[in-house]
C-alpha cells in the first residue's frame, strides 16, 4: 500500500504558481504529481487554450504500455466532464484518471497507472486535484498575459520569442508537414489614421478587432497570430511552398478589401512577408519582411509582396546567428 502524504502541498503550490512560462509549468507539475501519487507513470493531457474548446493535446506521457490513440483520449475526455475522478483494474494495473478543471469546466485529464495492490488514498487524490487547480489557474495566468488585451491575439513580446523558438527549430506545435517551411508575414491597416481621424479611436479599436479576427479565419490553429503594434500584425505560418504563401496572404488581402466594416465601409491592408532562413538573425528575418511591407505600401497599398521577389533592390546586412547570440 502507498504512504499518504501532506494534504497542504505548499511546496509544490508555490512551485507551479513561480512558473514563467508554460514548458517550466509542465514539469513542475509532473514532478509533482509523480511524487504525491508515487509512481512514474503518469500521462497529462490538456486543452492548449482553456478560453475556448480546443483538442487535447498530450503534454507528457510516461506510459508507453498504454495506448493512447485520438478515439480513446476524446471518449476520456467526455467521460471526465462529471469532474469526478475514475478508477479501474486492467490485467494486473489499477489506472486512476484525474480530471483538470478551471471555472468549472474540465481542460484535461491526468492518467496515473499503478500495480493492482498500490492503492492511493483520499488524501493523496484531494492533494492532486488541488495541485491541478493551481496548474489550471496558473496556466490560464501565463496565457493571458501573452495577449494584447484588445484584439486578443498574441502580442509583440511574445512574438520575439516565438520567432526566435521557431528560428533555433524548437517549436512543439503540431507537425503540419515533413517538408514545409515557415514563413513570417507583416501586416499593415492602410490609412489607419484617418479612420481614427474621421470616426474616433473607438471606431478605430473596432476595427482592429475586426481585422484581428478576420486574420484568425484565415490561418490554422497551428499558426501564430500576433498584434505587432497599433495597426500593424504579424503572422507565423508554415506552409509546401512560397507560391502557397502568397495564396495564403492573398486570400486574406482580398477578404479584409471586400470586408464591410461598420460605419467605415471598406479597408484595405498591405503584407510583406519572407521565408525563415536557417541561420539568419531574427532582426534580419523582421527587417526583411518589414521591407517588403513598405514596398507594397509605396507602390500603391492593398498588395501582397515576397520578400525574394525584390530582394536585389535592397542592400540588407545578412548575419548569422550564433548560439550563445540567440539564447542571450
Amino acid at each position: 500500500m502507498l504512504k499518504s502524504v501532506n494534504g497542504c502541498a505548499h511546496e509544490w503550490f508555490i512551485s507551479l504558481t513561480e512558473s514563467e512560462d508554460e514548458a517550466q509549468l509542465d514539469v513542475r507539475l509532473i514532478d509533482s504529481l509523480q511524487a504525491i501519487l508515487q509512481t512514474q507513470k503518469i500521462a497529462v493531457f490538456v486543452r492548449e487554450n482553456a478560453l475556448k474548446e480546443q483538442n487535447i493535446t498530450l503534454i507528457t506521457d510516461n506510459l508507453t504500455e498504454q495506448d493512447f490513440t485520438p478515439e480513446n483520449i476524446d471518449s476520456l475526455y467526455l467521460k471526465l466532464q462529471d469532474n469526478k475522478i475514475h478508477t479501474c483494474l486492467c490485467s494486473q494495473l489499477r489506472i486512476s484518471y484525474i480530471p483538470i478543471c478551471h471555472c468549472e469546466s474540465v481542460i484535461g485529464f491526468v492518467v496515473a497507472v499503478h500495480t493492482k495492490e498500490e492503492i492511493l488514498d483520499t488524501n493523496q487524490f484531494g492533494t492532486a486535484v488541488n495541485v491541478l487547480h493551481i496548474y489550471a489557474n496558473q496556466r490560464h495566468v501565463l496565457f493571458k498575459n501573452r495577449l494584447d488585451p484588445l484584439t486578443e491575439l498574441l502580442n509583440r513580446q511574445t512574438f520575439e520569442s516565438k520567432l526566435m523558438e521557431v528560428i533555433a527549430g524548437h517549436d512543439h506545435r503540431e507537425k503540419i508537414g515533413e517538408h514545409c517551411a515557415w514563413y513570417l508575414g507583416m501586416l499593415d491597416i492602410d490609412n489607419f489614421k484617418q479612420v481614427n481621424d474621421q470616426f474616433g479611436h473607438v471606431i478605430g479599436d473596432e476595427v482592429l478587432i475586426l481585422i484581428a479576427r478576420l486574420i484568425k479565419t484565415n490561418f490554422r490553429s497551428q499558426d501564430y497570430i500576433f498584434r505587432y503594434g497599433g495597426e500593424e500584425f504579424s503572422v507565423l505560418f508554415k506552409c509546401a511552398a512560397e507560391d502557397t504563401a502568397v495564396l495564403i496572404l492573398e486570400r486574406l488581402r482580398g477578404m479584409i478589401a471586400q470586408h464591410i466594416f461598420p460605419q467605415v465601409g471598406t479597408i484595405t491592408i498591405s503584407i510583406g512577408f519572407t521565408e525563415l532562413e536557417s541561420g539568419r538573425i531574427l532582426s534580419t528575418l523582421v527587417q526583411q519582411a518589414d521591407v517588403a511591407l513598405y514596398d507594397s505600401k509605396r507602390s500603391g497599398r492593398n498588395k501582397v509582396t515576397n520578400f525574394k521577389q525584390i530582394e536585389g533592390q535592397h542592400h540588407l546586412e545578412y548575419g548569422v546567428e550564433h548560439e550563445h547570440e540567440l539564447f542571450k
